[in-house]
């Protein structure tokens, strides 16, 4: 069974202020900072942030499920403004999904504003464990959230 689960964002800062963030590290390093309830740290093990590059992300002690997943940046397109990663080892893959990715791009509203949106895409056997699929869901909400804030603090703050 397949899947595709999404979400969008309206955010009033330019396309390429957005992506700075996005599609780079500092992505990683925001949600350890900003949001340690969801990433206690992000290692690179890999890579410089482009495609190819290996990141080991660990969730803090005491979260339920899984404890760390490795992801791999399968696409890094910095002029269409999208990246796409998918999880390695670790993660959804131990819990037996075939397939577990998850892209983020930056769509251009305007020369003031733009469109961030996350898209998870998963592929498993037992449809029980589609269900699994969702709890990524709210907390990849809470960064683009997040994100959005901090984006447009930093913005105005300039």
């Amino acid at each position: 069974m397949k899947g595709t689960i999404s979400d969008e964002i309206e955010v009033n800062v330019p396309a390429n202020v957005a992506w700075e963030l996005y599609g780079t590290l500092h992505l990683s390093r925001f949600i350890v900072q900003e949001l340690p309830t969801l990433l206690n740290k992000v290692d690179v093990i890999e890579g410089d942030g482009s495609t190819g590059t290996v990141l080991k992300i660990t969730f803090p002690q005491g979260t339920s499920g899984i404890p760390y997943f490795k992801e791999r940046f399968n696409i890094v397109d910095n002029e269409k403004r999208y990246k796409q990663s998918q999880v390695i080892e670790g993660g959804y893959v131990d819990l037996g999904y075939i397939f577990y990715g998850i892209r983020f791009e930056v769509n251009e509203k305007d020369e003031n504003s733009c469109i961030t949106k996350f898209t998870v895409n998963y592929e498993v056997e037992d449809v029980k464990l589609a269900n699994h699929a969702f709890t990524m869901f709210e907390p990849l909400q809470t960064v683009i959230r997040s994100a959005k804030t901090y984006l447009t603090n930093k913005h105005t703050s300039n």
